[in-house]
C-alpha cells in the first residue's frame, strides 16, 4: 500500500521518515568524523575533505527530502491517532513533529549560510562546485555555525523525545505502537 489509510502509515511515508532518519544518523557519524579527524587523519581511506564535502552535500539531501516529505503529507491523510496514546500523548507527539520538522529545514539551511557565508563553498558529492550568492560574509557565517551547533543539540533532544514516547508506549505498556512506522510490518 502506497498511501496511508485510516489505520497505518503507508509505503511512501514510511520511506520517507526512515530515509530522513538515516541520512540524520549519517550526518551525526560524518560530522563526528570530520571534526575528530586531523589534517593528514583518514577513516577507511576517506580523509577529512571527503567527510567535510559529503556533509554538506547529504544536508542538502536532506533539505529536499523534507520538502517531499512536507508535499507528501499535503495530499495523503494521516492514520488516525493510535488509540494507545492519551490526549497529552498527542499533543506532545504534535509538538515534536513540528520541532522535528523544523529543525529538518532550518539545520540545512544554517549549515548552507554557514560554508558559504565562510567562504568554503559546497562542492556537491565531491564532483560539482555549487555556485555562492551569498559571498563571504565572516559575521553571518559566525552567526550560522553558531545556530546549527544550538540546533543539532535540539535536534538530539527532540529525537530523543520523539524516539522515547515510541519506545515506551511499544516496549513499556506493549501496544505494538512502533509497527505503525516500521518498515516491512503490516500493523
Amino acid at each position: 500500500m502506497l498511501k496511508n489509510t485510516p489505520t497505518r502509515y503507508g509505503f511512501v511515508t514510511k520511506l520517507l521518515h526512515w530515509s530522513v532518519f538515516a541520512l540524520i544518523v549519517y550526518q551525526f557519524v560524518g560530522a563526528n568524523l570530520m571534526g575528530r579527524l586531523g589534517r593528514n587523519g583518514t577513516v577507511l581511506g576517506l580523509n577529512q575533505d571527503h567527510f567535510y564535502n559529503w556533509h554538506k552535500s547529504i544536508g542538502l539531501v536532506v533539505l529536499g527530502v523534507a520538502v517531499l516529505r512536507i508535499a507528501w503529507r499535503r495530499t495523503t491523510p494521516l492514520p488516525e491517532w493510535c488509540p494507545a496514546l492519551t490526549p497529552a500523548e498527542r499533543a506532545i507527539t504534535q509538538r515534536l513533529e513540528a520541532m522535528l520538522y523544523a529543525l529538518m529545514f532550518l539545520l540545512p539551511v544554517t549549515g548552507y549560510l554557514f560554508v558559504m557565508a565562510g567562504g568554503y563553498g559546497v562542492r556537491l558529492f565531491g564532483v560539482h562546485d555549487l555556485p555562492n550568492p551569498i559571498g563571504k560574509q565572516p559575521v553571518l557565517a559566525l552567526w550560522a555555525q553558531g545556530l546549527h551547533v544550538l540546533l543539532t543539540h535540539a535536534l538530539v533532544v527532540v529525537a530523543a523525545w520523539h524516539v522515547g514516547l515510541g519506545l515506551k508506549k511499544h516496549v513499556y505498556e506493549g501496544t505494538r505502537f512502533l509497527y505503525r512506522m516500521l518498515p516491512f510490518t503490516r500493523e
